[in-house]
């Protein structure tokens, strides 16, 4: 008798503590947003501007984590980082000196504990982390969104059905100031989550990491900003890793055009926290966002200077 009701208490019991573990997740989450904001602030001091969301470099550069290290108590790594060789964002090339440097570093900040998703993933013999993250490079232009700063990009098809923002803070081969943010820091995603898989048409789950299959310092071979991005020798635009252009909801299907499990363009935020996803704010805020929010609202804040209000969200 006495096992029987300590067995209806633990089954009882058990969703109230799997919902306590997971709001101490969620929590942990917000304040690694936080502090990746913070990590974005103090590089604007240093700087007077934010980083380059995916950059160029003869070949692959570097993605936005890089220049963060530093704030996010990473200096030595940061001191040993090549940040100025060729290629320095492609970690297969046995010459780049970061493909060893960072073999199995894992920087907790950067990662979400309600992830699935694996914390590394191969870069030829290295094992790269795999950031909970995402850059916000802008918000695409259907239905009359006034995006201004587009180029279609990134897909193996002609032509690409994808959409590369330059709107953003986190953009492709360019830097933004505080004072190019006119609707304001508080109304401006800088930052998201892409921590959960999302699910195919078949209900498969689906990798839409912001750096995946790449690693968490990859940055771009594209040449020049959107709208002027170019595709270098391919016949189509490469990806940027680790910026991502809002245009669908969060946890949205997998079958759309410009989503992709290497690295499409326009895959969606994404976290295991149900209902949603967090974001950071550029006034360096956290927010939850409902996987509900309407999507216009979601754009207008990947935007910095479309002059129209944010509202409620």
């Amino acid at each position: 008798m006495s096992i029987s009701i300590i067995a209806l208490l633990i089954a009882l019991l058990l969703p109230a503590v799997m919902q306590a573990r997971e709001a101490a997740r969620r929590t942990q989450c917000r304040n690694n947003l936080k502090q990746i904001g913070l990590a974005l602030h103090n590089y604007h001091d240093a700087h007077y501007s934010f980083p380059i969301g995916a950059r160029s470099q003869n070949g692959f550069g570097l993605s936005f984590w890089p220049g963060l290290l530093p704030a996010l108590d990473q200096g030595n790594l940061y001191q040993q980082f090549d940040h100025d060789s060729i290629q320095n964002g492609f970690p297969f090339f046995s010459w780049v000196k970061n493909g060893p440097l960072l073999d199995g570093v894992i920087i907790q900040a950067m990662r979400c504990p309600s992830s699935p998703l694996e914390e590394t993933h191969p870069m030829g013999i290295y094992m790269h982390m795999q950031p909970s993250y995402v850059g916000i490079s802008g918000a695409s232009n259907e239905d009359g969104f006034p995006a201004k700063r587009i180029s279609f990009c990134c897909s193996p098809i002609s032509p690409p059905d994808g959409i590369l923002s330059a709107d953003g803070i986190l953009i492709p081969n360019a830097n933004i100031k505080l004072r190019d943010i006119s609707d304001g820091t508080s109304n401006m995603i800088v930052v998201g989550e892409a921590s959960n898989f999302i699910l195919d048409d078949n209900r498969d789950k689906q990798h839409v990491g912001g750096a995946y299959p790449m690693s968490w310092i990859t940055g771009t071979f594209g040449k020049d900003t959107p709208p002027n991005y170019e595709p270098t020798n391919l016949a189509f635009p490469p990806p940027c890793y680790n910026i991502t252009t809002i245009r669908y909801s969060p946890n949205s299907n997998y079958d759309q055009p410009g989503i992709r499990n290497n690295h499409g363009p326009n895959n969606p935020l994404a976290s295991a926290h149900e209902g949603g996803v967090m974001v950071l704010l550029a006034d360096g805020s956290a927010r939850f966002v409902s996987e509900n929010i309407n999507l216009t609202t979601l754009k207008r804040l990947a935007v910095r200077d479309d002059g129209y209000p944010v509202g409620e969200f």
